[in-house]
């Protein structure tokens, strides 16, 4: 069912309830002079109540269907373009904004939305309520819609002026979310560390009580604008009891009517004014939403369709040259905090070449600009003689497998379902897992290991998937002795004679005899090293 029919039913729907408003003056007059109701009055009113009834019931659902299906449809769109944004534009984003708009916000929009719904009834009950009072009394008609057309302006006017604020209640939950990971992802480090763990709380406390005094002053707010709806509400019912009966003849005639259709509508204008909170609140969450979706829209890469599916077109390179690339980090006010680069670099097929640099010298940064992750800003990347560009980027990276420092193990081998059971379990044995870890029903039966034990796993899933070149960022500097010799004299040898290229950041001056080339970097700038010691 699309919008225009489930408004359809929503205006019936109030229609239906105004019916009954006057069906029940109707019979209330035939009460006051004494004559029978009728069977038909009665028929027409348990018509009209079994309408309402259905109608409602129909549009709520209805409603709620069309929501969650476009709520569902959002969501994916987010993830979708995530997964598709550039890696500088997600880590400029930041966790806490990503997942409290993509789960908090859909979540509360998810129960809100359809529950305006039935505000929408309200107010078309409240439309055909005042077209009933029109037809007892025009004047009295033109004064309740005046009225209450100006109350309502105000209302509205003082509830736009809050929603700026409940802005300021997004970023800050997303604080607090930010703030509150540290005591998960540290727990070890705070534990060891009283002074920090004492630091962090305080911190968490400064911000949980930021966040406290935005609410409640927004609360406070709130509580101002729903007095003055109840306030409003008996204004309008003076209006109707006490005013217009002093200043319009005839009007006692059916004063009754229209007091009875007015507190008939005091249900929907409460109704209303309550839930414009929620309306507020779904505003402010649509705006971040739509927020969010701006700022991965500028940093979207071109994705051709199908391009995953086939074989990527360089697959079958013999060099990678970087000539001139260069790359900055950026504050908010787009001044350069780090800049790599300009350098030079030719990557040949079947080679294992070894990154080397102090701490912050950019050998990561190197890595991703490497792999497509990152874009240069000068520059240029090129494969066997053909320029990389923004359409053939996601092609490029294909034929590449990474393990940085950052690494997430995945419990699944997503994208590769067709691999078999002794494959993987001749790999965790080759990786000296066994005993620790296995694999059943397509998936680890445990992630939790020590962090050379995941990068082990990381290793096995990289070696599955049979890319033609192999990132390791300090792949060997969580690996105990005995492991640290296996993966040089070993594993990146085996690489080696199968054809792969590797390019391995690493401090391990011990083992530097084990790549064919050694480049080191010192402030984003490259230099050929092989050879000295």
């Amino acid at each position: 069912m699309n919008r225009r029919s489930i408004l359809l039913i929503t205006s019936l729907a109030g229609l239906g309830n105004a019916g009954l408003v006057g069906l029940i003056n109707e019979a209330a007059e035939k009460a006051v002079l004494a004559e029978p109701v009728g069977t038909q009055l009665l028929l027409v009113y348990v018509t009209m109540l079994a309408f309402v009834l259905l109608s409602s019931r129909a549009s709520l659902h209805e409603a709620n269907r069309f929501v969650q299906s476009r709520l569902e449809a959002t969501r994916r769109r987010i993830v979708s373009k995530i997964r598709r944004v550039d890696l500088r534009t997600l880590e400029r984003l930041g966790h806490g904004d990503v997942f409290v708009t993509v789960s908090q916000e859909t979540d509360h929009l998810s129960q809100t939305l359809p529950l305006l719904i039935g505000a929408a009834q309200n107010a078309f009950l409240l439309v055909f309520l005042l077209l009933y009072v029109a037809t007892l009394s025009p004047i009295s008609f033109l004064v309740v819609t005046v009225f209450l057309a100006g109350g309502l302006y105000l209302f509205w006017r003082r509830q736009s002026a809050l929603t700026g604020s409940l802005a300021d209640v997004h970023h800050r939950e997303a604080e607090m979310l930010d703030s509150l990971s540290h005591f998960t992802l540290g727990f070890q480090e705070i534990r060891l560390n009283a002074d920090k763990n004492d630091a962090l709380q305080a911190h968490f406390a400064d911000v949980t009580s930021r966040l406290r005094q935005v609410v409640v002053g927004l609360g406070d707010r709130w509580v101002s604008l729903l007095q003055f709806a109840n306030a409003f509400i008996f204004l309008l019912i003076g209006v109707v009891v006490l005013v217009l009966p002093v200043f319009f003849q005839g009007y006692t005639d059916t004063i009754y009517k229209i007091t009875a259709a007015t507190v008939f509508a005091l249900g929907p204008i409460a109704a209303i004014t309550s839930v414009v909170r929620l309306i507020a609140r779904a505003e402010a969450g649509l705006a971040h939403v739509y927020a969010l979706e701006r700022r991965l829209d500028a940093g979207l890469t071109p994705e051709p369709k199908g391009a995953a599916r086939a074989p990527s077109r360089y697959r079958s390179f013999r060099t990678i040259e970087m000539r001139a690339v260069t790359f900055s980090y950026l504050d908010g006010q787009g001044s350069a905090l780090f800049t790599s680069g300009p350098w030079d670099l030719s990557l040949k097929r079947g080679e294992i070449l070894f990154l080397t640099g102090g701490n912050g010298s950019g050998k990561s940064t190197a890595l991703k600009l490497l792999c497509g992750l990152y874009t240069p800003d000068g520059g240029e990347i090129s494969c066997d003689g053909a320029l990389v560009s923004a359409e053939t980027r996601r092609d490029y990276r294909e034929i590449f497998s990474s393990i940085f420092t950052d690494f997430h193990l995945f419990d699944r081998l997503y994208g590769l379902e067709h691999v078999t059971q002794r494959e993987v379990e001749r790999l965790i044995a080759r990786m000296e897992l066994d005993g620790k870890v296995r694999f059943e029903d397509g998936r680890f039966s445990t992630t939790n290991l020590s962090t050379g034990q995941r990068k082990r796993l990381a290793m096995i899933v990289a070696l599955l998937e049979d890319r033609e070149v192999y990132l390791f960022d300090e792949w060997a500097a969580d690996q105990d002795a005995h492991f640290r010799e296996v993966f040089y004299t070993e594993l990146l040898p085996d690489l080696k004679a199968r054809g792969k290229t590797v390019v391995a950041v690493t401090h391990d001056d011990r083992f530097w005899s084990c790549c064919d080339r050694r480049l080191e970097l010192d402030l984003g700038r490259l230099s050929d090293v092989t050879g000295e010691a």
